[in-house]
């Protein structure tokens, strides 16, 4: 397993609550969460598995910027 970690603009626990439901239906093997405390909100994913695209898709569907780290 390795962690990937990625730069949002997600700022309250309720957008983040609902990307977190939207990449847990499409990536439903991974354990993530998100650091709103840290300047910039970073989601932190746990995979053994290429999931960049898949994260990046939602987020745009979505409206949210995210950039991988």
């Amino acid at each position: 397993m390795k962690i990937e970690s990625y730069k949002t603009d997600v700022t309250t626990q309720e957008e983040a609550s609902f990307i977190v439901v939207l990449l847990q239906f499409v990536i439903s093997d991974c354990i993530m969460n998100f650091d709103l405390e840290d300047s910039n909100h970073i989601l932190r994913i746990e995979t053994n598995r290429e999931i960049k695209e898949m994260v990046y898709g939602v987020f745009n569907k979505q409206g949210f910027y995210c950039q991988k780290l």
